[in-house]
């Protein structure tokens, strides 16, 4: 006879799935709209996100267009540093950091929310055994997500994973803050140095923006180069260390 506990796991199971139903139906309709409408458009879907976003950027409501693509970001797998541009570029800097910021710890909420959905308990015990990275991610979450926003991956690249893993929610934000730091405030700069429209092949670009941008971007990815070779020299050891007591 079902007792109570197999009664609320197997609803709880019901549950889930629908939720994943629903979310993977909402995921379909969003792309296939974005899609339908650069088509429609009769251009690429990077020149119809940067019309849009030229369109929305002269608007009093232009921040709250740019965090609603900070949302659908992670449906759309448009790359944050796009985004971070257009938040530069649409505010200008200091509002468009806060902005980044923001809309950076949303978006990578909602990448982490779907992968934690989408998985398991049994899933994050068992896809280590099949990729490595993955054990890594589990092992070293916080150094991970770090170094995922430092090697400018693509954020679902890291998000994703990260909520299938089911890694702790404070340190998966932790390291999304610290190791997006640098790359967003570059994206940023960058952004907030265009003059004229994302769209435009010919742009006015202010230097003294710009150079700070390219600085950032450089020692981003000196430091994600620093860490990968810390990260491979501690494999080294640990695996040398396995073979000693072997």
């Amino acid at each position: 006879m079902p007792t109570l506990e197999t009664n609320l796991g197997e609803r709880s199971r019901r549950s889930r799935a629908v939720f994943r139903a629903v979310a993977i139906a909402a995921w379909s309709v969003v792309v296939v709209t974005f899609w339908y409408g650069a088509r429609q458009a009769g251009v690429g879907p990077l020149d119809y996100l940067f019309g849009g976003i030229d369109r929305v950027a002269a608007h009093p409501w232009a921040a709250v267009a740019v965090l609603g693509l900070y949302l659908v970001r992670p449906l759309l797998l448009v790359p944050i540093s796009i985004v971070n541009v257009a938040s530069g570029f649409v505010l200008g800097l200091l509002p468009g950091l806060a902005l980044a910021l923001t809309g950076t710890l949303a978006s990578a909420s909602i990448g982490y929310g779907i992968g934690r959905v989408l998985g398991s308990a049994g899933l994050a015990r068992s896809l280590p055994e099949r990729w490595a990275i993955l054990g890594v991610l589990r092992r070293n979450a916080f150094v991970s997500v770090v170094a995922g926003g430092l090697m400018y991956l693509h954020a679902d690249a890291v998000n994703l994973p990260a909520g299938l893993m089911r890694i702790r929610f404070a340190v998966f934000l932790a390291g999304i803050v610290v190791g997006n730091a640098l790359t967003m405030s570059a994206a940023v700069l960058a952004g907030a140095s265009v003059d004229g429209n994302l769209s435009d092949a010919t742009v006015a670009v202010d230097a003294t923006t710009l150079v700070p941008a390219l600085v950032l971007f450089a020692l981003s990815l000196t430091l994600a180069s620093w860490l990968r070779r810390r990260s491979a020299r501690a494999r080294d050891r640990a695996a040398a260390t396995a073979h000693s007591r072997s």
